[in-house]
């Protein structure tokens, strides 16, 4: 009878069957909390980053409060948008606003419940944060555009002095020799080497063109006509607006003046051997493959359109322009208004101060580089320059962003 009892197998099946159950079941239930956890986590750093945001917006703003109003308004922020989210998990929020009131942390802590669990097993806190700039409180002067390589490079023994404004770049900050970059805050996408005083910010998130929308057709009357060079030397010339085919070389104490509007320069603009160009009210509009090539003793003293399409705007190129413009001399002193060369690079080769006597000045180019010993002197003074500021630079940056 005993050994019949052993040798019975037919209840093997239903107890091999339960055994295998068990991991089977853990695995559709693990992966079911994985994925409400993840879903709970995304949830929560929605809220986390609405809720920043609105902090920091609430940091321009002066208030007998300090910084409680800013740091209020982000933790109901972030509260309302988690209920709308549907997450009723207690939540503990903390925010910080920077020393300088130039951005806020915000920080959620959520006890989060397992949907299957047994005597706790399965809980866990969900930590996420965000923080977001005040955008508005440090004014963007310098913004290099191209991402990956390339960037903002300052060697030998120059320097960037951008006192009271924000230097970014959307690849690298490289400081080199014994060149320095002074500035309220120096950021970079990527990374962020040698003197930056004060000390630099890599990881930063990418500053899109703020122009990528604005019109830079250039006119196509100078298409099919002969290249010709208008050689200056000695002379005094006032240019009125418009467009100009001519391939312009202001040579030997030549003074060229440019006459308020807009100048669409469809061939190159070369100054050297104390060549003198000035004017105010002016927009340099280059053509697809032409540039500026400021040499030698060149003096250059030049402000902004203040009214019209290009009011802001002092020299531009189009899109397609992949150019090299250069500051050779050390007599550019004036350069009042915003550079806009997108896809262009801008260096400045020289020695002495450059852009010095501008109220204010904007660059916004491809890649930026300084060599031997310049002094580039990006200066705020935006308000009583009777040039605008364009929307998306300087101080016209108001609404905040997330960096983190």
């Amino acid at each position: 009878m005993f050994r019949h009892f052993f040798r019975n197998q037919r209840g093997n099946v239903a107890m091999i069957s339960g055994v295998c159950a068990v991991p089977v079941m853990f695995a559709v239930f693990g992966a079911v909390e994985l994925t409400n956890t993840s879903n709970q986590r995304a949830k929560l750093q929605e809220a986390v980053d609405e809720g920043a945001l609105t902090g920091a917006g609430r940091l321009a703003f002066v208030s007998t409060q300090g910084n409680s109003v800013a740091q209020t308004a982000a933790i109901a922020t972030a509260r309302q948008v988690a209920a709308n989210a549907g997450i009723k998990a207690e939540v503990q929020y903390v925010a910080t606003v920077a020393a300088d009131r130039s951005s806020l942390t915000l920080e959620a802590v959520a006890d989060h419940k397992a949907l299957v669990g047994f005597m706790g097993f399965g809980d866990q806190k969900l930590t996420v944060h965000a923080t977001a700039e005040n955008l508005g409180s440090i004014p963007l002067c310098v913004l290099q555009t191209k991402e990956g390589k390339g960037g903002i490079e300052v060697g030998d023994t120059s320097r960037i002095r951008a006192t009271g404004c924000a230097v970014h770049a959307n690849a690298n900050i490289v400081v080199k020799g014994g060149a320095m970059i002074t500035a309220d805050k120096t950021q970079a996408v990527g990374s962020v080497s040698g003197p930056v005083s004060p000390a630099g910010n890599p990881g930063a998130l990418r500053i899109p063109d703020p122009f990528a929308d604005m019109p830079l057709v250039p006119p196509t009357i100078c298409e099919g006509k002969p290249e010709t060079i208008k050689n200056e030397k000695g002379s005094l010339t006032y240019l009125a607006p418009g467009v100009h085919c001519e391939h312009f070389v202001i040579d030997k104490d030549a003074t060229l003046i440019l006459q308020p509007g807009d100048h669409w320069f469809m061939d190159h603009l070369d100054a050297k051997e104390n060549a003198i160009i000035k004017g105010d009210d002016v927009a340099l509009i280059f053509g697809s493959t032409k540039k500026i090539n400021f040499a030698d003793r060149a003096q250059v003293q030049l402000g902004a359109r203040k009214s019209g399409p290009y009011a802001g705007f002092l020299i531009l190129t189009t899109r397609e322009n992949v150019e090299e413009f250069t500051i050779g001399s050390d007599r550019v002193s004036k350069l009042l208004g915003t550079i806009y060369i997108p896809s262009a690079k801008l260096i400045v080769s020289t020695a002495g101060s450059v852009a010095q006597d501008s109220a204010w000045s904007i660059i916004v180019a491809e890649t930026l580089s300084l060599k031997k010993s310049p002094t580039l002197v990006i200066n705020n003074n935006y308000v009583g320059s009777g040039v605008p500021v364009p929307e998306g630079v300087g101080p016209n940056r108001n609404a905040p962003r997330l960096s983190k």
